[in-house]
């Protein structure tokens, strides 16, 4: 019985050290950084229009590598245009710094990046939700 899950087991490490895992970095630049929103095309059809495009409401952070771009949190690779049924794919892709012209020639350690996260999507959500003109005219 106990020999089965050695032999088992072994077998899984094998598998698992075939595939390649991703880690984060340790330092990132903003520089090297994007922000984008992922889409899909559903393959579930809707009677009247065919498969739906979906995508998301709020930005990831991305590095480009080559032709596509890698989530830095979870290293899924995005291309930038619709290949397959339910694959995401990276829309709307503007640098960091160009977005946030504060943070040109900062590092952000990996602790560091879910606060940029929610940092950049947070102030985006107000901005399209009228949260910023509405706080403009409350001081005045």
């Amino acid at each position: 019985m106990f020999g089965k899950k050695k032999k088992n087991v072994a077998v899984a490490r094998d598998n698992n050290d075939s595939q390649e895992k991703y880690t984060m970095k340790e330092r990132y630049n903003a520089e090297d950084l994007y922000l984008a929103r992922l889409k899909w095309v559903s393959s579930d059809n809707v009677d009247f229009s065919g498969p739906m495009n979906k995508e998301t409401e709020i930005k990831y952070l991305f590095e480009k590598e080559g032709e596509k771009y890698k989530e830095v949190f979870t290293g899924f690779e995005a291309d930038i245009i619709e290949k397959h049924f339910d694959l995401p794919y990276v829309t709307d892709v503007v640098s960091l710094i160009e977005a946030h012209k504060d943070l040109r020639g900062t590092i952000f350690p990996r602790l560091g990046m879910l606060t940029l996260f929610n940092v950049v999507n947070k102030k985006e959500q107000q901005e399209e939700r009228g949260f910023q003109k509405k706080l403009e005219s409350d001081n005045k």
